[in-house]
């Protein structure tokens, strides 16, 4: 019997195709109840909506409150239970996720990331008074490393907002969606290296400030960038001098842009 279910819940998550996830991270408050669930696999109907209101997603007063339970019941849950993705108990008021496997949980990191980084730039913007923002993409795989530098630059140094890449592709995608001032990117990354990477800017943007960022310093590394076009190269340091250096670069490259 429990064979049989395991096989049901497979054969689920094969029919979600491209456009049931993208249907199914198509509104905040689907993908702020995944994220939470991920996180605790459980949680009651009430905690949903606090979790809810917590992010801000709304002006809660108790009656939003009661509009959004429903708004959960009637709409939410019935199209992720339909996707099987969670299951909603309603006696007990509990809604339960089912394994999210890894496509689905790569979605929902990219698309949780993405918000965070909306939200980012929107409160940059807010605080910024006037003052021009200087919009930077971050190419870098190492894990953790795009959010610990761009968490320094944005707390730092409040005219800068930057939107991270795990890769270069994913930076080829965010480029096609959004435009930037300035691109950093790390030089050594899977499939497509910093300097392939750079080329293929190059193409579509000639003017573009774009700043190899990287541990691997060499001046082979270094001529190989300057014969691609790059704008300024800068070698990663062991502390957060090096991010406030970059910063400095960064600002220097945009600044010299034609108007």
């Amino acid at each position: 019997m429990t064979g049989d279910r395991d096989a049901s819940e497979r054969e689920r998550h094969t029919d979600l195709s491209s456009d049931g996830i993208f249907d199914v991270f198509s509104h905040a408050t689907r993908r702020t109840v995944l994220f939470h669930l991920r996180q605790q696999r459980a949680a009651t109907l009430d905690e949903l909506v606090d979790v809810i209101a917590e992010v801000g997603e709304y002006n809660f007063g108790e009656t939003d409150r009661e509009r959004i339970r429903l708004l959960l019941v009637q709409i939410h849950l019935p199209k992720l239970e339909a996707k099987g993705l969670v299951t909603y108990d309603s006696t007990d008021r509990v809604v339960t996720s089912s394994a999210i496997h890894e496509e689905i949980g790569e979605w929902l990191d990219l698309a949780v990331r993405r918000d965070l980084q909306l939200e980012a730039a929107a409160d940059k913007q807010d605080q910024s008074d006037g003052q021009k923002t200087i919009r930077v993409l971050l190419a870098d795989d190492e894990p953790g490393m795009p959010e610990t530098i761009g968490g320094y630059i944005e707390r730092e140094h409040p005219d800068v907002t930057v939107t991270t890449a795990t890769s270069a592709l994913e930076a080829v995608t965010t480029l096609q969606e959004e435009s930037f001032d300035c691109i950093i990117s790390d030089y050594q990354m899977p499939a497509i290296s910093g300097l392939d990477f750079l080329k293929a800017v190059r193409e579509e943007d000639p003017a573009i400030p774009f700043i190899v960022f990287t541990a691997k310093g060499s001046e082979d590394v270094a001529s190989q960038a300057i014969a691609t076009g790059v704008t300024d190269y800068v070698q990663k340091g062991p502390d957060t001098d090096q991010y406030d250096a970059l910063v400095e670069r960064v600002r220097t490259a945009v600044e010299r842009m034609p108007s």
